[in-house]
């Protein structure tokens, strides 16, 4: 699928090649909120406690609403609570988006405004996709979500926490399981790559827009339920 979302994450791509395998350090540091907001974010959150056999599946929201459909209509079949980390540009374009996810038991949070590649803009820059984004978030549903996730990297900066903090998020949400579903593999790639990598609070980021992840749903809770893995929403894994 070539879309702007693809083309992003081509970029996106491109841009931590730079960072090269430094990406996924700090894996083991903070894994839930503070209580109250700071200037800057703290610690990325990678995963949450291994101690408890659940599991996060979260979503960058963009992309085609049928497909988007077809993955909710699956995460509420199989009553499997799904979070959506949504871009505001696609909240603000889809006005009845927001309620559809949140209305059937899932998580929405802010996944920047535009889904610029953040490791590559100023702090003036970042504040506003963060704040923008929010915006989005709150004019969907009504709140502002409790969680925010970087665009176009796998890890936050100093930049990028400051501007998070900026606009009351205590921490940059990421994860430890990447599917790579932007890249189009098949349906059963996607599951595998996901299952070779996961265990107790692993948060899986995947991606709304991809016809191949729709399919893959399915056979990925499938997969998690077979190894004991309960999948709920981030807020539900990162309870203390």
């Amino acid at each position: 699928m070539c879309d702007d979302h693809f083309h992003g994450e081509l970029s996106r791509r491109r841009a931590l090649q730079i960072g090269g395998s430094a990406a996924l350090v700090g894996m083991s540091g903070l894994f839930f909120p503070n209580s109250a907001s700071a200037a800057s974010a703290g610690a990325d959150i990678f995963h949450g406690p291994r101690n408890r056999a659940e599991v996060a599946i979260t979503f960058h929201g963009a992309g085609d609403l049928a497909i988007a459909r077809k993955i909710l209509a699956t995460a509420k079949k199989t009553s499997t609570p799904i979070t959506v980390m949504a871009v505001g540009v696609w909240l603000n374009a889809n006005p009845s988006i927001g309620h559809e996810i949140v209305d059937a038991g899932n998580e929405l949070g802010n996944h920047t405004y535009s889904h610029k590649t953040m490791t590559l803009l100023t702090l003036k820059e970042s504040k506003a996709e963060v704040a923008k984004g929010k915006a989005a978030v709150t004019k969907a549903v009504g709140a502002p979500g409790k969680w925010f996730r970087p665009s176009g990297t796998l890890k936050s900066n100093s930049i990028i926490r400051a501007a998070a903090g900026a606009s009351g998020y205590d921490h940059c949400l990421v994860y430890d399981v990447d599917s790579l579903d932007y890249t189009d593999p098949s349906a059963q790639a996607i599951v595998t790559r996901c299952m070779k990598t996961v265990q107790k609070g692993s948060i899986i980021g995947m991606h709304f827009g991809h016809v191949h992840t729709a399919a893959a749903l399915p056979l990925l809770i499938q997969a998690l339920q077979d190894r004991k893995l309960t999948p709920v929403t981030v807020s539900q894994l990162l309870r203390p």
